[in-house]
Parts: structure tokens; C-alpha cells; sequence
């Protein structure tokens, strides 16, 4: 019992004893308050008027009680509501950085050209073009839980991680461009060797058309045609042939992007524990 309640129990004891002690004066001296009670009939009243006086303390008590136990059950709830939204939270920022770490799996984006389907580009494409949308889809929910928009003051981590988290998805983005150009030429040396072959088809024709024609013009006319065919052979060799030099540059240049990717995400990796450390310190405090 706090010590205010112990000055009201005893104020209205006191007053009760006050009021008593008054009646009984009015009663004992000057005839104030003339009465023709008998004793009993007074011993009944006064049992009465204690039991008021104590039920009067009973009830305070009670009320106040009632009062601090609504007051903390309130309390508590709210401590569970703040704890559990804590807990929350502390799950999507969790969720939210195995996320951005996942999107950056350089295996996962390193596979897609290691198992290119040379009969089924198209498929090697729609993956590249799904794990861009991915990128934008990803950081869309990490500015959303990360409050990044925001106006707020923001922690060193957190601005840390921002300036590291840009840089990598720039990367990846980068990495996976790198990538739709090594499909693109791919696909280019095939178009090429087609055209090479249709164009090796007309030639023959040609020739044919040339050794059987008595027409000198016409033969001549032929020749011009031939002459044409044999620059745009020459012209196609050329580009299949650098065909294999621009595939080692683009392999070398998808491998160095890989690295630098890879280096970028040991250290996003890194700051993602220590902001993770801060988060769970932060709401701990608020608990």
C-alpha cells in the first residue's frame, strides 16, 4: 500500500471519529440534539456507523486497487503490442537484407551464362530481363522497410549500407547487361552464319546461271552479282571469325564485373550484421 493511500485510509478514519465524537457531544452536553433512543437502539447505531466507516475504507481500497490493476494490465498489454511490433519489424529488416543479399547471388546471375541454351536464346534473355525487374522490385522493398525517403536521422550504418546497397545493385545491373550483350552477339554469329549460308547458296546459283547463259551481257550482269556476293562473304567471314575474340573479351569482362560484384557484397554482408546488431540494441531500448 502506497503511503497516500495510507493518509486517505486514515483521513477517513479520523473523520469518521471526528463526526462521532461530535454527535456524542451534541448529544452529552446542552441537549442540542434531544433524542429518546434507548442505549440499544444507540449501541445498533453506532455498530452501524462503523460498519459505514468501514465499508467507506473497504471501498476505497477496492476501487483503487481495481484502478491500478486496469492501469497495469493496460500497461502490460501495451509493452506486448510495442514487443510484438518490435519483433516485427526486427523480421523485416532481417527479410528485408537476406533478400538484397539473395538478389545479389553471383552464382545465381554467373549461371545464366554458363548455361546458356544456344538453341533457346530467348530463354536466357527472359532470365536476365526477370532478375532486372527483380532488382527494381527488391529495392523497392528495402526504401519502403528502411524508410529510406523518409526525412529522418538517419545512423551511420544505415547510410553505410545505403551507399554500399546502391553500388551493388548498380553492379548487378551492370553485370547483367554485360550479359544480354554476350546473348545479343551470340545470337548475331548465328543470324551471320545463316546469311553466310544463304548467301554461299547464291553464289552457286549464280555460278550455275553464269556457265549456262550464251549472253555476254547478261553473263557480265551475272559476275557484277557474283563480285557483290564475294564482298558480303568476305565482309561475313570477317565477323565470324571475331566472333570467338569478342566472346573471350566479353567472358573476361562479365568475369572482372563478377569479381568486382563479389567484393561489393562480402561488404554489404558485412555492414548487414552490424545494422542488424543495431536494430535489435534499438529496440531493445524502446522495450
Amino acid at each position: 500500500m502506497k503511503k497516500k493511500d495510507l493518509y486517505a485510509v486514515w483521513g477517513i478514519i479520523v473523520s469518521g471519529i471526528t463526526i462521532a465524537f461530535i454527535i456524542n457531544l451534541l448529544l452529552t452536553y446542552g441537549n442540542i440534539i434531544k433524542t429518546n433512543l434507548s442505549n440499544d437502539s444507540w449501541l445498533n447505531f453506532w455498530g452501524s456507523y462503523s460498519s459505514g466507516i468501514f465499508a467507506v475504507v473497504v471501498g476505497y481500497l477496492a476501487i483503487i486497487y481495481s484502478n491500478r490493476n486496469n492501469e497495469k494490465a493496460i500497461l502490460q498489454q501495451e509493452k506486448l503490442l510495442i514487443r510484438q511490433q518490435n519483433i516485427k519489424k526486427l523480421d523485416e529488416y532481417n527479410n528485408c537484407l537476406k533478400n538484397n543479399l539473395a538478389l545479389l547471388n553471383v552464382v545465381d546471375v554467373m549461371g545464366i551464362t554458363v548455361g546458356i541454351d544456344h538453341q533457346n536464346l530467348s530463354l536466357s534473355k527472359s532470365a536476365i530481363c526477370q532478375m532486372k525487374g527483380r532488382i527494381y522490385t527488391t529495392d523497392l522493398q528495402y526504401r519502403y522497410v528502411f524508410e529510406v525517403d523518409v526525412q529522418r536521422q538517419k545512423t551511420n550504418l544505415e547510410k553505410a549500407y545505403e551507399e554500399c546497397w546502391i553500388k551493388a545493385r548498380m553492379g548487378l545491373s551492370d553485370l547483367l547487361d554485360q550479359e544480354l550483350s554476350f546473348i545479343e552477339r551470340i545470337n548475331q554469329n548465328r543470324y551471320d552464319i545463316q546469311i553466310k549460308e544463304n548467301n554461299m547458296h547464291r553464289k552457286n546459283i549464280l555460278l550455275d546461271l553464269s556457265k549456262q547463259t550464251p549472253d555476254v551481257e547478261k553473263r557480265k550482269s551475272l559476275q557484277q552479282e557474283i563480285q557483290e556476293v564475294n564482298i558480303e562473304l568476305e565482309r561475313l567471314d570477317r565477323k565470324i571469325i571475331s566472333y570467338y575474340d569478342d566472346v573471350d573479351k566479353m567472358t573476361t569482362s562479365i568475369k572482372d564485373f563478377s569479381l568486382e560484384l563479389n567484393n561489393t557484397i562480402k561488404v554489404l554482408f558485412d555492414i548487414s550484421l552490424l545494422l542488424i546488431k543495431e536494430k535489435e540494441a534499438q529496440f531493445k531500448l524502446e522495450k
